[in-house]
């Protein structure tokens, strides 16, 4: 009914086939490992870069807080010194006006 070279040829033809889906495979999951470990170092690199970003923007934000909070008392200390100003002039305008007053 069949050949046995036929089926000799066949089978052998099964088995290089086999054997080079496996090679293939292997070359393939060799190319992915290495590509997956490329990416990771990106990825890594990226998250290196993106850390030092962070903590830029964190001493950024630190700093304009404690910037604020010293604006903030030196604007008091200002309307402190404006109203003491003002106080001291409306004092010397009377003094002065009482000094007028007692000369006439």
């Amino acid at each position: 009914m069949y050949d046995k070279g036929v089926v000799d040829n066949l089978e052998q033809l099964i088995i290089d086939m086999k054997e080079s889906l496996e090679r293939e495979i292997g070359s393939l999951r060799s190319e992915m490992r290495e590509g997956f470990a490329r990416i990771n170092t990106r990825f890594d690199l990226q998250a290196q870069r993106l850390d030092r970003h962070a903590a830029l923007w964190q001493t950024g934000r630190r700093w304009s807080s404690k910037m604020d909070v010293w604006a903030e008392g030196v604007d008091t200390a200002l309307e402190t010194k404006d109203r003491e100003i003002a106080e001291l002039r409306a004092r010397l305008d009377r003094l002065e006006r009482a000094q007028q007053n007692g000369k006439q």
